[in-house]
């Protein structure tokens, strides 16, 4: 078996530039070789800010290239860790992968964004066991089965996100919605500038039902998403209802108004990830046509708890 040389990157030894392009390079292989996105964007964002506050592992071969990738996130209050591995496509069933697990805290839990036979081979193999699933669910924008038009109290008004006026707001609110869930509740205002700087980021898509006696205070909002800009594929990317204005049918209606947005804009198809378990959500979803495209898993090392 060929060698494979571990390196770590973190706080004492930050990921270098060239490292953080040589990781994304090796993401977008594995990615097309598989089909499915091999990191998610929260550990891409962390790769291209060169992130000291998570752990980076790379792994190279004997002649220095570099064949595979881990990172590390911490634990949040009352969660666990989190982690995310990819192995380029030539370099796979050679142990690179054994290895950056073997490199990676005993308690992390480990996303797969692929259900392929492979990545549960994989994880059987090294005693992981499933404990989150992530449905990946899409629908066609110009055609299949209709959705209702969306139906908005007189007491709201729907507006756009604006830059430089709704940051703190939306975070609250955002924060609140996702109190239990444990990535998209925990950004802060550092994480929504790296969003808002992305190629992909569109304020007009970023829709907002505001108190309509006060447009400042944020209600619901459903952020939509095209990436790349130019492509025929939207998404859902996150939908909100602040907790005090829950029940009224609020999230069924902004994720209508963006359903309505992003076919405004020609796209031929709309996906979004839901928690299997958020059984809410996903009837919501259900009921406007989405199908199930794709499960990503996540896995827990066979005695961490």
């Amino acid at each position: 078996m060929p060698s494979t040389t571990l390196s770590r990157r973190d706080a004492a030894q930050p990921l270098s530039d060239a490292e953080a392009h040589e990781v994304l390079w090796l993401s977008s292989a594995a990615s097309r070789a598989d089909g499915a996105e091999s990191l998610s964007e929260q550990f891409r964002l962390s790769v291209e800010a060169r992130e000291t506050h998570v752990l980076h592992v790379l792994a190279r071969d004997a002649t220095g290239a570099l064949v595979g990738y881990a990172q590390g996130r911490p634990a949040g209050a009352g969660e666990t860790s989190a982690a995310e591995l990819v192995v380029a496509p030539d370099a796979r069933r050679r142990g690179v992968g054994t290895a950056l697990l073997r490199a990676l805290p005993r308690d992390a839990r480990i996303w797969s964004h692929s259900d392929s036979p492979a990545a549960a081979s994989f994880a059987a193999a090294h005693g992981l066991r499933a404990v989150r699933s992530l449905l990946k669910l899409e629908r066609p924008l110009q055609g299949g089965s209709p959705w209702p038009p969306p139906a908005v109290p007189e007491t709201y008004a729907v507006r756009s996100f604006e830059p430089g006026r709704d940051e703190t707001e939306w975070l609250r609110v955002n924060a609140a919605a996702f109190a239990h869930h444990p990535e998209q509740g925990a950004l802060e205002r550092p994480d929504l500038d790296a969003r808002a700087g992305q190629p992909w980021f569109d304020p007009s898509g970023f829709i907002l039902v505001v108190e309509r006696d006060d447009p400042d205070r944020i209600v619901a909002f459903h952020w939509t998403k095209v990436d790349p800009p130019g492509g025929t594929v939207g998404e859902v990317y996150v939908v909100g209802v602040a907790p005090g204005h829950q029940r009224q049918g609020l999230g069924r209606t902004v994720t209508i108004l963006g359903l309505d947005h992003l076919r405004a804009r020609g796209l031929e198809r709309v996906v979004l990830y839901v928690d299997e378990d958020n059984v809410a959500a996903v009837r919501t979803y259900r009921a406007l046509g989405f199908e199930t495209a794709q499960v990503h898993r996540q896995y827990a090392m066979g005695d961490a708890p």
